[in-house]
């Protein structure tokens, strides 16, 4: 995998973007000359635009570039270039869903004609799927790609009662230290906390986040490691069992099924293995929807 080149895809343009609330963040783009369609793509927690492509142009985001499809990565207000100043809104989850997301929704509209698609990571697919559920254009999302995407298995430190130390050292320092205790390379706001805790608490208890995934019809690939400790499998596969789309599918990437590792959780996108297995399985189900 060769990195971003100006021969193949455009060099990665970075923008800070100011929602409607005062917030900003960042919008990297990655363009191609001829675009036969575009791809918004969403990291996870305590991480960023380089989860997707690295400094060197190399990622996943790169190899859908080479593909043709142009790229907009967005990071979350505070988070990566956009570290440290996040303007004025606050921080979270749901700013992130109700303000910036459609922003970029119209961005996109006006820069691209074809078929835009939506790939997230972890929460990043959490947020996606709740955004064309909510407050996005869903008649302008051709699909969606998520990778270990789920909020119902696991996750003891952010359902009650373990989301009350995790906001609670959020709130003492002003935010998660991700890099110092080894969560990731982005540290996250006490906003951010408080709104994946409920998320994950809320969620589980209370039928709302279920109900607005009912209302997803659009085509989806779900696909997690088969040794991934973080959002384990069967909450993955639980995830889309909620929407309403007929054209879904799942997969466990693992040994039992053909490929060469038990991918883990960051490793289904970021590994040698998967620029092998993972990536052009990627770009020939989006292909095979644009077709």
């Amino acid at each position: 995998m060769s990195p971003v080149s100006a021969a193949d895809s455009a060099s990665a343009v970075h923008e800070i973007l100011t929602a409607p609330d005062g917030g900003r963040f960042n919008l990297t783009r990655a363009i191609p000359a001829r675009p036969c369609a575009a791809v918004v793509m969403l990291p996870g927690m305590f991480t960023g635009r380089r989860f997707w492509l690295s400094d060197q142009g190399v990622g996943l985001a790169a190899f859908l570039a080479d593909a043709g499809f142009a790229v907009y990565i967005v990071e979350r207000r505070g988070v990566g270039a956009n570290r440290g100043d996040a303007g004025t809104g606050r921080s979270g989850f749901t700013e992130h869903v109700q303000h910036d997301l459609p922003l970029v929704q119209s961005l996109v509209a006006e820069e691209q004609r074809g078929p835009v698609f939506w790939i997230g990571h972890s929460f990043g697919g959490v947020l996606a799927a709740r955004a064309v559920a909510t407050t996005l254009h869903a008649d302008q999302v051709a699909g969606l790609v998520l990778f270990a995407t789920q909020f119902e298995v696991g996750k003891r430190g952010l359902d009650f009662p373990g989301n009350l130390f995790a906001r609670g050292v959020a709130r003492l320092l002003g935010r998660v230290p991700a890099r110092w205790v080894g969560l990731g390379p982005e540290d996250e706001s006490p906003a951010t906390m408080t709104d994946a805790g409920r998320m994950v608490a809320d969620g589980r208890r209370q039928p709302e986040l279920r109900e607005q995934l009912g209302r997803l019809t659009q085509p989806t690939l779900a696909i997690v490691g088969a040794g991934d400790r973080v959002d384990p499998p069967e909450g993955c596969e639980r995830f889309i069992g909620h929407f309403a789309s007929t054209d879904r599918t799942f997969l466990r990437a693992g040994t039992h099924n053909g490929f060469e590792v038990d991918f883990d959780h960051p490793g289904i996108v970021i590994s040698k293995p998967a620029r092998a297995q993972i990536w052009p399985l990627v770009r020939d189900w989006l292909d095979a929807r644009l077709a």
